[in-house]
């Protein structure tokens, strides 16, 4: 089938840097920034909240802590059980503790997260916060659940609050976008993603002899007269300054050109299989050789991006809710509407990501994400339902601001 080739080139090539700086081993990754600046913000936003409800403000400490540890417990271990399991119980120190052991040990952080899985874990957080008093010390280690309910801070009303906090999950995902992680099914979109940071990594770190890779728009040629997807360049630039120029051939049409044609390097960059290698070969100021390819990248949904927005939506509609018609809704009810409306959205996301642990094949495979998430909007509606059944007796202090 051919695709007519649009005329602009607005689809981005998505090469970041994961690490936002480094002092030796230690590495301050830009999805750590992005889970602090969540817990900051959804700090921020519960001070708020307590305050114009008329509780006590310096009760947000604890319960942010139990969100925190509950929702952090929550998304590693939703990760192992929903996702990798078969993984973990093979190196089970892994799913505890930010490493990895092969094929070298290293400080990764957390990577794998699970939504669905933090989710559950902010709920018992949250079930554990109104209803018991915790205490707990590492020496002498002591954990003891002492029951103590809290007044004026039901498990409804601190499902509110809850629901807040959760949906500062935008930021995780503008994490995650970052990271070129949970990527997109591919799209013949102008505005799609080439995430292309694996593919510069990959080659970086797997061929020693190029010292740094770029992937270009090349805005001279052609779009693939059979897939439809837009030109690019990938640019290597060798290490040696005194290689001869027929090494350099040797080398990219015999390892470059493997490489380029691996399965994990063609879900994002691919030349046809069936024609040579079309290079050109330079130099740079250094006098350092450069070999410039042209590919072709696969735009995809920036899929990452779509939930990111869908959640900070729902959290703006919600909380111009509460703001003004707060003393009229019942507790709870946010949090039943909020757990509906974001994960319908995620439903229809998942559609749009590239098939993860699926479930049953298809065109339109359904997977493990899909099932979360209907799970999520039935006890969603499960939750509304049980709040009208209820009767309606809230009785709160507000402080008017």
């Amino acid at each position: 089938m051919l695709h007519t080739v649009p005329m602009l080139l607005n689809y981005i090539i998505w090469t970041p840097n994961q690490v936002l700086f480094e002092l030796g081993f230690f590495k301050v990754r830009w999805y750590s920034l992005m889970i602090i600046s969540a817990f900051l913000s959804g700090r921020m936003l519960l001070s708020y909240f307590f305050k114009k409800e008329g509780r006590p403000v310096e009760d947000v400490d604890k319960f942010s802590l139990y969100i925190l540890i509950a929702c952090l417990v929550g998304a590693r271990a939703g990760e192992v059980i929903f996702y990798d399991p078969i993984r973990y119980l093979k190196s089970p120190l892994e799913a505890i503790f930010p490493i990895e052991l092969t094929p070298k040990f290293q400080i990764v952080g957390y990577k794998g997260l699970s939504y669905h899985g933090a989710l559950i874990g902010g709920f018992i957080g949250a079930f554990l916060y109104a209803n018991y008093n915790i205490n707990f010390s590492l020496y002498p280690f002591r954990l003891k659940f002492v029951k103590q309910r809290k007044v004026g801070q039901s498990f409804l009303w601190i499902l509110t609050p809850l629901a807040f906090g959760v949906m500062m999950g935008f930021f995780v995902r503008i994490g995650n976008f970052i990271n070129s992680e949970i990527i997109g099914t591919p799209t013949h979109s102008q505005y799609g993603v080439v995430f292309a940071k694996h593919v510069v990594e990959d080659l970086s770190n797997s061929l020693p002899a190029i010292q740094s890779v770029r992937v270009l728009k090349n805005n001279t040629a052609k779009y693939d007269a059979i897939k439809g997807y837009p030109p690019v360049i990938v640019e290597c630039t060798f290490a040696g300054v005194g290689v001869e120029e027929e090494a350099i051939k040797r080398f990219t049409e015999d390892r470059l050109r493997s490489y380029l044609r691996a399965s994990h390097i063609k879900e994002h960059i691919y030349v046809p299989g069936d024609s040579p290698l079309d290079y050109t070969i330079t130099r740079n100021k250094k006098s350092q050789y450069i070999v410039s390819v042209k590919a072709f990248g696969i735009p995809r949904h920036p899929v990452q991006l779509y939930e990111s927005f869908s959640y900070l939506l729902t959290l703006i509609v919600l909380f111009a809710w509460w703001y003004y018609k707060g003393a009229t809704i019942r507790d709870g009810m946010i949090a039943g509407v909020a757990a509906t409306i974001c994960y319908s959205f995620r439903f229809l996301f998942e559609f749009f990501k590239e098939p993860f642990n699926v479930l049953i094949p298809g065109k339109y495979p359904i997977t493990m994400g899909h099932m979360l998430s209907l799970l999520t909007v039935m006890a969603g509606i499960i939750v509304l339902i049980i709040i009208y059944r209820l009767p309606n007796n809230k009785k709160q202090v507000r402080i008017n601001q």
